[in-house]
């Protein structure tokens, strides 16, 4: 879950380590090993593990609700109160659309969150002395057209100024430290090269690959603009660009003659990660955006180096800024149950989970920062064609976990780092959460690992598991799966707490980002504003954020409110 770095370099260079998550494990196929990617859920756990803990979240089984057809009905006739907008939805773009209307003036808005704290897949919690991510715990340095990100990091004091270059300075402790990453690969943790023991061809393969992606680094469209560029709305509409997204990423790939298990296995594992697919899903747009959007390669740091960003919290650490401020406008533990234009304003029903009582809002707008696909259950009135293009997205479920230890595994030549990958299975692995504040010398603290496994085929079986099978069985699938790697977490383990992610995330697959219903998870519907990173496609903090601010803007100008834009980058551009 760190950024891709590639570049040419001599036939046998051996003492080179490589400094990027993805750059290695992708390419750990070595040998020639064939890029097959098992499924370790769907197996039976071969050992038994008596670890207690619970599911985390209330939103899995709540969301169900909608589907009741009477629940509707025991909402009030008349609304209870009068405010200018109503944000639904406490993730990151709602946070970020929260923060835009505040910034502008705008006083008289509310937050319905239906988990009892905010963040979405951002969210954080806290054990064993520490902070740590449920989900997303990092962000890169953002590329130099990312305006709105920029000014939202400058804000919250992430950014502090610029360098005679224009490069973000950002506090050295926010900066991920030494040691960044390990592979667990042939029976061992070990640094990894990509070109480590790799047959001539494949390091020909792999070089071709790196300048390829170079060259999108670079290449501009028609109309001036990066081909890809970060926010997606930024990026190039030539059609020579765009006609990427029609096809797989797969397809891409064999057209050049790439053939090779390393290159497959390494943009097999990129595309798990972020996206929550496979080559073979996700388009040859996102595949290619996934490398060329942040100047990765090397030849390109003297310009504008690509650094990652965390905190013990992750991402968390950004929601809690974010929500400076609005502690009087948010409200969690609220499932919004229904949307409807009504002449000059909208109304909102929602259920209080924790009062579990009803209630209708009446607004001049709302900001749809939840999920699209809940859209259709949720928004009175929407035509055929809008909730054809809210169907057609795939969201990807994922599994996290918080596995408290009361030390760190140990490892005499690679001890634990703050991302620790595995080659083995569907899991991307674990990461330390108090990598960031913990001195390399405390190895005996206790700490929380956070696990990640994301669910990439038959995702609707993969729901029935997450929200069937028990708690004891997810723990036996993560045991069983991390102590291959390190045998000794069975005497460490104190807990572990499960987060069940049914949609997390959208995954981009071939029409999603530039096909013909992409516009309309974008295009207001009435009142009703869209935000999240449905919107435009991808599953990224950046994403979100933009789409956070650009629904805010639109809603501003609905309703006449004077405000300066924070997305300049949207100039000369098709939105």
């Amino acid at each position: 879950m760190l950024s891709v770095v590639y570049y040419r370099r001599p036939p046998l260079p051996k003492s080179f380590h490589h400094t990027s998550r993805r750059s290695f494990l992708k390419f750990a196929a070595a040998g020639g090993a064939a890029a097959v990617i098992p499924s370790c859920w769907k197996s039976t756990p071969s050992k038994s593990f008596d670890i207690p803990g619970e599911f985390i979240g209330a939103g899995f089984k709540a969301g169900h609700l909608l589907r009741q057809p009477d629940f509707t009905s025991r909402i009030p006739g008349k609304s209870e109160e009068e405010i200018d907008v109503v944000i639904v939805g406490g993730g990151i773009s709602g946070l970020c659309a929260a923060w835009k209307l505040q910034k502008s003036g705008v006083k008289s808005f509310s937050v319905l969150e239906l988990e009892p704290w905010l963040g979405g897949t951002s969210a954080s919690g806290k054990a064993n002395g520490t902070e740590f991510p449920w989900a997303a715990h990092y962000l890169n340095i953002p590329p130099p057209e990312a305006d709105c990100l920029n000014e939202v990091l400058e804000d919250l004091g992430v950014i502090r100024g610029y360098d005679e270059s224009g490069f973000p300075k950002i506090p050295a402790e926010y900066l991920l430290k030494w040691p960044k990453e390990r592979l667990f690969w042939k029976g061992q943790w070990r640094e990894w090269d990509p070109y480590w023991e790799a047959p001539e061809w494949e390091r020909e393969v792999l070089m071709k690959f790196e300048d390829e992606m170079l060259r999108w680094s670079l290449f501009k469209g028609q109309d001036g603009r990066r081909a890809f560029a970060l926010p997606v709305m930024y990026s190039s509409r030539d059609p020579r660009v765009l006609q990427l997204d029609q096809i797989s990423f797969k397809e891409y790939i064999r057209s050049k003659g790439w053939n090779s298990p390393r290159l497959d296995w390494e943009l097999n594992y990129a595309c798990r990660d972020d996206y929550g697919g496979t080559i073979e899903t996700v388009s040859a747009w996102a595949g290619i955006h996934y490398h060329a959007c942040r100047n990765y390669d090397p030849r390109l740091h003297k310009e504008y180096p690509s650094h990652t960003m965390t905190w013990p919290a992750g991402n968390g650490f950004l929601v809690q800024k974010l929500a400076e401020g609005i502690s009087s406008q948010k409200r969690t533990g609220c499932l919004v149950i229904t949307i409807e234009n009504i002449k000059e304003h909208i109304d909102v029903g929602y259920y209080d989970l924790n009062k579990e009582s009803y209630h209708r809002l009446r607004a001049r707008a709302v900001i749809f920062a939840a999920k699209q696909h809940t859209a259709p259950f949720v928004i009175r009135g929407l035509p055929v064609d809008r909730k054809k293009a809210f169907s057609e997205i795939t969201f990807t479920p994922w599994l996290t976990a918080a596995i408290h230890v009361s030390r760190l595994p140990t490892d005499v030549f690679h001890p634990p780092a703050w991302d620790n990958m595995l080659y083995h299975g569907d899991a991307l692995g674990y990461i330390v959460a108090d990598h960031q504040i913990r001195d390399q010398r405390e190895t005996d603290a206790p700490s929380v690992l956070v696990y990640y496994l994301p669910f990439f085929e038959k995702v609707n079986d993969a729901r029935r598991q997450l929200l069937e099978q028990d708690h004891k069985h997810w723990v036996n699938v993560i045991m069983d799966d991390l102590t291959q790697a390190d045998g000794e977490l069975g005497s460490l383990v104190q807990r572990i707490d499960i987060y069940r992610w049914g949609h997390a995330m959208i995954r981009p697959d071939p029409g999603i980002l530039w096909g013909p219903n992409s516009d309309l998870r974008r295009r207001p519907f009435g009142r009703a504003f869209f935000a999240s990173c449905d919107a435009t496609g991808l599953p990224l903090f950046e994403e979100a954020c933009f789409n956070g601010i650009r629904a805010a803007e639109e809603v501003m100008k609905k309703l006449e409110v004077a405000y300066e834009t924070s997305l300049r980058g949207l100039n000369n551009a098709s939105t």
